[in-house]
């Protein structure tokens, strides 16, 4: 699939190279005073009192000009589509080689004749999101299987006299992104950030005939609230807790996925778990010695950011959207160019925040925005569409430009535009974006019309009142409309 996808996008870069030359001039559309009665037919939409508000722009790349604009400079609730400017900010200062590290070390000696350690693992993370991915898939843990090659093969270790431990837990000022709403953190998309995770810091839960299986194994605490006929069960973790109510009828088999209270803790019982199954024990001693030496044991390495921002973009993933704005502000701390207020600075939210604040002004030229997450979870986030042509503007440029663009979902193809603007006439010419969340509806992406033109747009839509399915099917109008007449 991802050759296919990168196929593709290299239709867009070779269009540009047949493109450079237009014979006549294509027509523009500009509204600052909106006036529907002038519009063509498919953009009605955006007098409809029952639309909500909008900020919209439609930009020729191969002409420099802009088709249409209507609030172009209005800030509006971009939802996931600010994980355009995330990862873009991510390709731009990590490149799309970089690789989070996670390095173990471990303390005392070990002892060759007995093949026991001595002391303590210690594990040091970078905030990798991808240690135990696809496990409710696949629960081979090529990470994993590193440690325990490094202690067994490596070093002759069958035993652990210490504990596993984790020396840089999860900061309560770092775990969320400001404005996530409180309702939604014990949701999958709505996990803890953390230095060291597993499976996106997520468990699935089992429920059949009173016994309780959580995948991967950690320690909740549950309170099951039978409710006659309930047709849909509802898993709820108590907020700051590991209390997990679940309300349902229990008629049959119960499914459903909770985030965890404990980052480290799940990655240690899942590491732990994993180094019993392969005959190394963990005797969790206290070692009081606080003079042992500490000695590198391994380095686990991520999967690179190019397949870290395909999982951002075309699924949606939050919580890898996440991470990668935390080290790209990590990153970008240490560039010579950073303001002197933000030069060695402790990495809490809010100077992330300024620092990713400042970035995306450097990079995209761009001013008078909101971010408070990476991912677009929070209802305090502001981007206009102006904005984030500014940005696809920047990036079509970019020498990691085929990077980017295969990262964005194709209609009909993958991720979150599978089934949605799946018209033939967008069939491989929209590559887009979309973010939606309880009264946002939003896509942003670039088009190749029937003419060969390559488009950047921007279709930012809050508080409509009219339902997500009829209002994708106005969006889609749209589109069609400019691959058809640009």
């Amino acid at each position: 699939m991802k050759k296919i996808i990168i196929y593709i996008s290299l239709i867009f870069l070779i269009v540009s190279c047949t493109n450079t030359v237009i014979k006549e001039k294509l027509p523009t559309l500009r509204y600052r005073d909106l006036d529907t009665s002038e519009l063509p037919v498919e953009f009605n939409i955006l007098g409809d009192p029952r639309s909500g508000m909008w900020s919209v722009m439609i930009y020729d790349l191969d002409n420099n000009i802009s088709l249409f604009e209507y609030n172009k400079n209005k800030n509006l609730l971009p939802a996931s589509n600010l994980k355009l400017v995330s990862t873009a900010a991510a390709l731009k200062i990590l490149g799309p080689f970089h690789r989070f590290r996670t390095d173990l070390f471990y303390t005392g000696k070990i002892n060759k004749k007995l093949n026991v350690l001595d002391g303590d693992i210690i594990v040091l993370g970078s905030g990798d999101p991808t240690i135990g991915k696809n496990y409710f898939r696949d629960s081979s843990l090529t990470e994993f299987k590193i440690i325990a090659d490094s202690l067994k093969l490596n070093n002759s270790i069958d035993y652990i006299r210490g504990k596993i431990k984790v020396y840089n837990p999860a900061r309560h000022d770092n775990m969320y992104g400001k404005g996530w709403d409180v309702d939604d953190l014990s949701d999958y998309y709505s996990a803890i950030i953390s230095p060291v995770s597993f499976n996106e810091n997520l468990t699935k839960i089992i429920i059949k005939d009173s016994n309780i299986e959580v995948i991967p194994p950690y320690p909740f605490r549950f309170k099951l609230d039978t409710i006659p006929n309930m047709e849909r069960s509802s898993f709820t973790r108590v907020l700051g807790t590991d209390s997990v109510i679940v309300k349902s009828g229990f008629i049959r088999r119960v499914q459903g996925y909770v985030t965890v209270q404990n980052p480290e803790k799940l990655f240690l019982n899942s590491l732990e778990n994993y180094l019993k199954k392969n005959d190394i024990s963990v005797m969790s001693e206290d070692i009081q010695d606080s003079s042992v030496l500490i000695s590198p044991l391994c380095t686990i390495f991520s999967d690179s950011v190019f397949s870290i921002i395909h999982k951002c973009n075309i699924e949606s993933n939050n919580f890898y959207a996440e991470q990668l704005f935390r080290e790209t502000a990590r990153i970008f701390s240490l560039d010579t160019l950073v303001s002197d207020s933000l030069k060695n600075i402790d990495l809490n939210y809010d100077n992330i925040l300024k620092l990713n604040s400042e970035l995306y002004s450097r990079l995209f030229g761009i001013n008078n925005f909101e971010i408070m997450d990476g991912s677009g979870l929070s209802r305090r986030n502001f981007f206009s569409a102006e904005k984030f042509i500014k940005v696809l503007k920047v990036m079509k440029d970019d020498r990691y430009f085929t990077t980017y663009l295969s990262s964005l979902p194709i209609p009909g193809q993958d991720g979150t535009l599978e089934f949605k603007f799946v018209h033939p006439d967008l069939n491989n010419v929209l590559f887009a974006k979309t973010g939606s969340m309880s009264g946002v509806n939003d896509i942003t992406g670039y088009l190749i019309t029937k003419k060969g033109t390559r488009i950047a747009f921007s279709l930012l839509n809050n508080y409509y009142n009219i339902s997500r399915g009829i209002m994708n099917r106005y969006l889609e109008d749209m589109l069609v409309y400019v691959v058809n007449n640009y």
